[in-house]
C-alpha cells in the first residue's frame, strides 16, 4: 500500500468520525432543546440555556443548525416520530379489531402526553406561535398522522362496503377529535382518569365500525389500560 493510498485511508476514516461526531452533537441538541423548549417553551428559550444543557459550545449549536427555530422544528420532528413510532408499536400486537386496536393506539397517545410534560407545550401550544414554516411542519404532521389512519380504516372496511363514506375525511376529523380532547385533558391537569378519556375517544372509532358493519355498541373497558413511562 502506497503512503497516498494511506493517507486517503486516513482521511476517510477520520471523515466518517467526524460525521460521527457530529451526528451525536446534534442528537444531544435535540435533547436538550426538548428539554428546554419544553420547561421554558420557544420563545423564552435560548441557544445559550440549550447549549449549556447538551454540555456543548455555542459553536457546536450552528454547526448544526442555523438558529432556535431550526433546532424546533428538528425537537418536533423528533418527538411526533417517536409518538408515531410508539403508537404504531401498539397497534402491531393488538387484536385485529377497530376497539382494540383504537384502545391501543389511543392509550399510548394519551399516556404519553400526560407522562412527558414537554409534549404538549412543543406539540401543541409553540409550534402555533414560531413561524409560518414551523405552522406548516405541523400541518404537514398532522396529515401524515391522518394518512396512517386512513390507511387503517381502508384496511377495514373495502370501499364497496363504506357507504360513500370519505375515509380521508373521516381520518382528519378523528385526528382533530383526538387533538382537541388532548388539550381539553391537559388544560384541565388530566383529572379525568387515562381509562376512562380513551374509552370516549374509541367510542368515535368503533362507532364508525358499527355504522360500515353493524357492529354491536361498544362496552366499558374492563380494567386499567396500558401506561407509557416517561420522564417527569
Amino acid at each position: 500500500m502506497t503512503e497516498r493510498t494511506t493517507r486517503r485511508k486516513t482521511s476517510r476514516f477520520r471523515g466518517v468520525a467526524a460525521e460521527e461526531r457530529q451526528a451525536q452533537r446534534r442528537a444531544m441538541l435535540i435533547e436538550a432543546g426538548a428539554d428546554v423548549f419544553g420547561e421554558h417553551g420557544f420563545h423564552a428559550a435560548t441557544v445559550r440555556e440549550i447549549c449549556k444543557r447538551a454540555k456543548l459550545t455555542e459553536r457546536y449549536f450552528y454547526e448544526s443548525f442555523a438558529n432556535r427555530e431550526a433546532l424546533f422544528a428538528a425537537v418536533y420532528e423528533q418527538l411526533t416520530q417517536n409518538l408515531r413510532d410508539e403508537m404504531v408499536a401498539a397497534l402491531l400486537p393488538a387484536p385485529r379489531d377497530v376497539g382494540a386496536m383504537a384502545r391501543a393506539g389511543l392509550t399510548t397517545l394519551f399516556a404519553s402526553m400526560r407522562d412527558d410534560p414537554r409534549l404538549m407545550r412543543i406539540l401543541f401550544v409553540d409550534v402555533f406561535t414560531v413561524s409560518d414554516e414551523v405552522d406548516r411542519l405541523s400541518r404537514r404532521t398532522t396529515g401524515a398522522f391522518a394518512q396512517l389512519l386512513q390507511t387503517l380504516v381502508d384496511s377495514f372496511y373495502p370501499a364497496d362496503r363504506r357507504g360513500g363514506l370519505d375515509t380521508n375525511l373521516i381520518a382528519h376529523g378523528l385526528v382533530g377529535a383526538c387533538m382537541n380532547l388532548v388539550m381539553y385533558w391537559a388544560y384541565g391537569g388530566y383529572k379525568e382518569p387515562l381509562e376512562s378519556v380513551v374509552h370516549n375517544v374509541a367510542v368515535l372509532f368503533e362507532a364508525l365500525g358499527a355504522y360500515v358493519g353493524g357492529a354491536e355498541a361498544p362496552a366499558a373497558p374492563a380494567g386499567p389500560g396500558r401506561r407509557v413511562t416517561r420522564r417527569r
